[in-house]
């Protein structure tokens, strides 16, 4: 009996052709159900990833629509025709053997996590050519891709309800973190749970097969060596090196403990296993396969055209694409704005104690990435923002941050300058993404970090800057911050007002923040600092070393953040 799908299509929900049509589709889809009266939601959100309930599901299909793309309904009752096996014989069943189990969980992380891999070679003709092209073979990425989902429907065992191979090995990686596990205890483990489980289970033979799951899940991060006093990162030149180039310190916590005695009649005839462990280490999360990612599921990749197909532009300030930031960048660099799908990212960053005690003195310093293409009520959800780096302590990086923003750096440059090949998988082809930093976000003293202009002293404004009008008080020993009414307009009363406020008349125009190529063109005036906390560093310095308030030449500035702005 053929089933009548036409309603899928058409675009009036409220017509009572559509209404029944999504009626006698939920009757069908909940004659048989399985697990706690839900089912998998097919919206154009939920994609068959989520589990709802009647209710849930239909609002759902009323407010996004029914993906028009699932026209097989296989996971809401249709029974599935293999029509390539009707020319078979022998009646072959091409279905794995494997059998199949339904886990939200794993979906909605696969969802969240594997979203983003070049799955052809070819590239659009021109940046603005959006028009869907002709379906791309997978490549060997795809191929991966794939693998990981068919692994997150295999059940852990024969009957199993709660586990798949992939939450198993997912769970299982957690605790090992969590609570601290060695590989030996790892291995030791999934030993045993081969001799509890029945036959036809499918835990992996050791903690090298599982890490090839886990690996494929595109979760590496790279742990880079620095230098104890954030003088310099091992990496590039300073690879090799055993000791920091600037301040001697060994690269090493305790090199004595990592010397094997010669002498001891139990490592005679053994090699040495003694490991050395470096005295900071940075974790480093690669940006550009986590933007990829965000183009792989259809309507995340969608999203992220929503700030120019879907935003209602009426001058009112709504979302990120209404600022004049956003908008000087479109006006300095159009053949970026020309493709919508190119990406706007904000940098956050802050210090905060990872062991929540307030007795111990810890700064740890996370970067954080959120990209702004999204819509507003998207773009500050949590599953969207992308941890860039981990920055360890105990201490604040200081003006030193600029050390540990490097590999950053220089990966925001190559995806600003050349882009990167990724497939979109909302119009299913490829483009070159490129992407830039808008802006910082930080409380004041971190501005100072990042910036590299100081907050603190007699000019501590960033948009007053050599401007900024301060008083030192005598017996507060603070600095007050006067001249507020030079932004009032020019025929203003206060402006004339001496008694209510330090007995002068304010006649002075409002200072102007500085543009992009003008503090290019002050850091051109005094030179760079040696970075790292155990440098020897003047007590006073001379004026053509200290210009203004400037602590040193942010290298973020230099490149990476939109220029005249």
């Amino acid at each position: 009996m053929s089933i009548d799908k036409n309603w899928m299509f058409i675009k009036d929900r409220w017509q009572q052709e559509w209404q029944l049509g999504m009626k006698v589709f939920l009757d069908m889809a909940f004659e048989k159900v399985a697990v706690a009266n839900t089912i998998r939601c097919p919206c154009r959100r939920c994609l068959n990833m989520i589990h709802k309930t009647r209710n849930e599901v239909a609002l759902d299909l009323v407010k996004f629509g029914m993906d028009q793309n699932y026209k097989k309904w296989t996971h809401h009752g249709e029974e599935w025709v293999n029509e390539s096996s009707n020319d078979n014989s022998e009646g072959v069943d091409n279905e794995s053997d494997q059998e199949r189990c339904d886990d939200a969980s794993a979906y909605e992380m696969i969802n969240n996590m594997i979203r983003g891999e070049n799955l052809g070679n070819d590239t659009v003709g021109g940046a603005d050519d959006l028009n869907m092209q002709d379906c791309e073979e997978p490549n060997d990425n795809a191929d991966r891709f794939f693998r990981v989902l068919r692994d997150a429907e295999q059940k852990l065992y024969p009957n199993c309800k709660k586990l798949t191979k992939l939450s198993f090995l997912v769970r299982l990686f957690q605790m090992k973190c969590l609570y601290g596990w060695s590989n030996k205890s790892v291995e030791g483990l999934l030993e045993f749970f081969k001799l509890a489980l029945p036959d036809g289970h499918l835990v992996p033979d050791s903690l090298y097969s599982a890490k090839k799951v886990i690996r494929d899940l595109g979760l590496e991060y790279e742990k880079i060596d620095a230098c104890v006093n954030d003088c310099v990162l091992y990496r590039n030149e300073y690879a090799d090196l055993e000791q920091c180039p600037i301040c001697m310190e060994s690269r090493w916590k305790s090199v004595h403990n990592n010397v094997v005695n010669e002498s001891d009649e139990t490592t005679i005839g053994k090699e040495k296993k003694n490991k050395k462990v470096p005295n900071k280490i940075l974790r480093y999360f690669p940006l550009t396969p986590r933007l990829q990612r965000l183009f792989m599921t259809k309507h995340v990749a969608s999203d992220m055209r929503w700030h120019k197909e879907g935003r209602v532009n009426d001058g009112v300030l709504r979302h990120p694409a209404d600022s004049m930031a956003w908008k000087r960048l479109d006006e300095l660099h159009p053949w970026f704005a020309s493709n919508s799908r190119n990406v706007r990212l904000g940098l956050a960053s802050d210090g905060f104690n990872p062991f929540g005690v307030m007795s111990t003195s810890h700064s740890t310093w996370p970067i954080v990435l959120v990209p702004y293409n999204l819509p507003p009520w998207m773009c500050l959800k949590q599953p969207f923002w992308i941890m860039s780096m981990l920055i360890p302590g105990p201490k604040s990086p200081g003006n030193d941050i600029d050390v540990y923003l490097q590999p950053l750096i220089e990966e925001l440059k190559h995806l600003w300058e050349h882009g990167v090949e990724t497939y979109d998988a909302s119009l299913e082809h490829n483009f070159r993404l490129h992407a830039a930093i808008l802006w910082t976000i930080n409380d004041f003293p971190a501005y100072a970090v990042l910036s590299g202009w100081s907050t603190k002293g007699e000019l501590a404004c960033p948009c007053c800057h050599k401007n900024t009008c301060s008083r030192r008080l005598k017996h507060g020993r603070k600095q007050c911050y006067l001249g507020n009414r030079r932004f009032l307009e020019p025929d203003h009363a206060w402006r004339r007002n001496k008694i209510s406020f330090d007995n002068t008349r304010e006649s002075r125009e409002a200072p102007k923040p500085l543009t992009g190529d003008e503090v290019i063109e002050e850091f051109e005036k005094f030179e760079q600092v040696t970075f790292g906390k155990n440098i020897a560093k003047k007590s006073k310095r001379d004026d053509e070393i200290k210009w203004h308030n400037w602590r040193k030449k942010s290298k973020g500035m230099q490149g990476v953040w939109v220029e005249d702005t």
